[in-house]
Formats: structure tokens, C-alpha cells, sequence
């Protein structure tokens, strides 16, 4: 067992929010934003191999279309190269995307997956490959519960299928895998208002890295396990043979954080879990790869407090929920967005806390805790406007990125932060 562990801490280092290669001359600061003029929301971010960035947006252009924003930056947060995808009457929503490497961690091309709409069809899981420099390579759309049945769009009347998360594997042909879950909603609204809704099963799939995607699937499961609303996150342990996904759990006893395990092309799960034990009350949001399992952030349904759920590899807790601000007292509302493992062994905390009771002024909330648990500092960043966190990690020079939707003008603008050690910026 310790030589599990040994090797399960060594996968999740690579594999959470820290980066290989860790200099340690002074990080980089900046600010920037992007925008195509439309209403843009930011949903995903990653550092590339050369210690850039990659930014994956939704662009709104009308009620009835949208699509994805790719950008690529420099290590400074500079423009290098924007690539959108889009269909006139059809809605591309990306969910999650991971970058596809080589031997030696050079990237080779990304997978986005997500939701595709459309005023007719409904909802749809989506995957989209596209090669280093952002031109496209294949995709494909995924229908119902027996995944690429193209004979029906739906699972049942009111059922759409969404994408929400994509891991690569590291064996040889790059073969990475998706998840996704069924949105239940009235028909007399064809395409769903919110494709983060009520969810019903869960869809787990496997697909060859190095072949045309509409031959590549290598198996589909199906776990019905109730309600949920899944995080956009997907995560494989160390030995490839199982992968873990979370999000909210919605039962009898209430609304809990949740984790879920389950074995390549296994006929069930090896756990699915409701936190904290014993308590209701609590949406989550995200989770990350920590120490020998994953930490979890999300917040109570009143919104008064972050918390924060650690647990082993086989989902037991490991201490006590974590609630942040440590002071709450003047909190209005607080949203606990996204978390990160840190290179100290600490964790990075991004949430959106509103500075008034109307939610029209929100500014992004940081803060870093120790190895412990404990609050090292905390920090509040934005303007006058909505500023709503989405994404956190930390970069290879030891500073901290944090990724957002602001509101400029009305128009929202996705925005792209990077910090020093301290979570301050010059």
C-alpha cells in the first residue's frame, strides 16, 4: 500500500493544477482581457508547454447561436493566436478541455468537450479536436444513452445529453476519456435554459487518441445514479484503469458535495459519495487532486460560506470540513468557484463574493491555505461591475492564474489574472 500511495501522490502532482518545471526567479504579473465583442464567458484555462496560456470561452452572439473561443497567449497573457468554432441556429457550449502531449510534454493538439444546442434537437454531448496552433482536426456528437446512436436525439422525451469533462490517458495511443450526464427538461422548451440543470444519469465513455472520432469509441457506460449536477472536471488515477468525477448530489436527505469512482468499462461504480458525512445543505463546484485524493470546493445553499472537503483515494474524508471566509460575518454571498493543489502542498482557493445584496458588484475572491488547512492570506480583486471567478491554478514560476467572466460596459469579457506568490499584481 505505501508503494501505491507513493505512486498515486506522484500522478496527482502531475496531474492537478500545479505545473512541471518550477522556476524560481519572480513570477510574472499582469491583467488582461479578451473579447470578440459579444457576450463572452470564460470556462476553462490551462498552461500550455511552452509556459503560455490556453483559454477556452462561449461566445453568445444571439438567442439562438453561440460558439467556442479558443486563445492562445504568451507567458505574459499576450494574444498569440484565436481560433473560433461556431454553426449558424446551433449553440456551442464548452464545458472542459485537456491538452494532448507527447513523451517528453510537448503538446500536441487539445479535446474540448462540451454541449451543442439547438432550437429543433434539444441538447447534445459534443468532443472537438484541434492540433497545436488551434486548426480543427474532427468531431462528433454524441445522442443518447447508447453513445453515437444517431437514430434518436434524446434519451426520453424531456432528456437532452451534455458533456462535462475529458482526461487523457497516458498509454500509447493517447486514448482519453468523457463524461456526461442527462438534463432533464419540458419539451415545450426545446432547447434547455440551463444546461447546468437537474441531471439524471451519468454517461462514462472511452475513445481512441489516434483515430477518426466517429470510429473511436472503445466503450460507454451508464450509471443511473440519481440527480446531480456534475463539475466540469474528469480525472484518471495512476494505474489507468479508473477515473473520478463530482459535483452535487440531490436526494431525499437534501443537496451534498459529491465524488464518484468508477473502472474502465466497469458495470458499476466503486463508489459514489455524498459530503460532508451526516449533512445536507452544500452544492460542489469543483475539486482537484490532492495529497493521496482530492479536495472538493463548493459552498451552502444560502451562499454565506466556502467549504472545503478532503478525502482519500476511496473517498473517505481525511479531516473536517473547511469553511472559508474564517470571518463570515460581513459576507453578503460567497461562491467557493474552483480550487488547486499548490507546489508548497497547500491549496489555492478562487471564489466570487458579492459586495451587494442586488449581485450587480462582485468581485473575485483568493485565498491560500497551508498544507494544514489553515489561512495564510486572502485576497479581493475586481471593479464596480460583476467579476465572477471560474478557474485557478498555479503556474510553473510559482505564481498563482486566476480566470473570470468581468462585466465591462455591459458586455461581459472573459479575464485572465496572474499573481505572485502572494496572490498580489503589479
Amino acid at each position: 500500500m505505501k508503494g501505491f500511495f507513493t505512486a498515486i501522490a506522484i500522478l496527482f502532482f502531475f496531474n492537478s493544477c500545479k505545473e512541471n518545471g518550477v522556476q524560481l526567479s519572480k513570477p510574472t504579473t499582469f491583467v488582461k482581457y479578451y473579447s470578440d465583442g459579444n457576450q463572452d464567458d470564460a470556462i476553462d484555462i490551462l498552461e500550455t508547454s511552452d509556459k503560455g496560456y490556453l483559454i477556452l470561452s462561449h461566445s453568445d452572439s444571439s438567442s439562438s447561436s453561440g460558439g467556442i473561443i479558443i486563445t492562445k497567449t504568451d507567458i505574459g497573457g499576450n494574444t498569440v493566436w484565436e481560433k473560433s468554432f461556431s454553426k449558424n441556429k446551433y449553440d456551442y457550449v464548452p464545458s472542459n478541455f485537456v491538452a494532448m502531449k507527447d513523451n517528453s510534454g510537448i503538446d500536441l493538439g487539445y479535446i474540448v468537450v462540451g454541449t451543442v444546442k439547438h432550437w429543433t434537437f434539444g441538447a447534445r454531448l459534443f468532443v472537438l479536436r484541434i492540433n497545436s496552433t488551434g486548426d480543427f482536426k474532427d468531431s462528433i456528437s454524441y445522442y443518447t444513452k447508447k453513445l453515437g446512436d444517431a437514430n434518436s436525439y434524446r434519451q426520453n422525451d424531456g432528456e437532452y445529453v451534455i458533456g462535462k469533462g475529458v482526461a487523457q490517458s497516458s498509454n500509447s495511443t493517447n486514448d482519453f476519456f468523457v463524461v456526461g450526464q442527462v438534463v432533464k427538461q419540458d419539451l415545450i422548451t426545446p432547447v434547455p435554459p440551463d444546461i447546468n440543470g437537474k441531471g439524471g444519469d451519468m454517461y462514462f465513455a472511452q475513445i481512441k487518441g489516434n483515430a477518426p472520432l466517429d470510429t473511436a469509441t472503445i466503450f460507454t457506460r451508464i450509471y443511473g445514479a440519481g440527480t446531480s449536477v456534475l463539475a466540469s472536471r474528469l480525472y484518471l488515477d495512476y494505474t489507468q484503469t479508473s477515473a473520478y468525477w463530482g459535483g452535487t448530489r440531490i436526494d431525499d436527505q437534501g443537496r451534498h458535495l459529491r465524488l464518484i469512482n468508477a473502472g474502465f468499462n466497469s458495470l458499476m461504480t466503486n463508489f459514489d459519495l455524498p459530503y460532508p458525512t451526516g449533512q445536507s445543505g452544500f452544492v460542489g463546484n469543483d475539486f482537484t487532486p490532492y495529497g493521496y485524493g482530492f479536495t472538493l470546493v463548493g459552498n451552502d445553499l444560502g451562499k454565506t460560506k466556502i467549504v472545503l472537503i478532503s478525502v482519500n483515494d476511496v473517498g473517505h474524508e481525511v479531516r473536517p470540513m473547511i469553511t472559508l471566509p474564517t470571518d463570515n460575518s460581513s459576507i453578503i454571498q460567497i461562491t467557493g468557484n474552483s480550487v488547486c493543489s499548490t507546489l508548497d502542498g497547500g491549496l489555492l482557493v478562487l471564489g466570487t463574493n458579492a459586495v451587494d445584496a442586488q449581485g450587480t458588484n462582485t468581485d473575485y475572491y483568493l485565498t491560500k491555505l497551508d498544507a494544514s488547512g489553515a489561512p495564510v492570506w486572502e485576497r479581493t480583486h475586481g471593479g464596480k461591475y460583476p467579476d465572477v471567478g471560474v478557474r485557478v491554478l498555479q503556474s510553473s514560476d510559482g505564481g498563482y492564474v486566476v480566470l473570470g467572466t468581468t462585466t465591462l460596459a455591459n458586455v461581459k469579457t472573459v479575464f485572465l489574472m496572474k499573481t505572485d506568490s502572494q496572490g498580489n499584481f503589479e
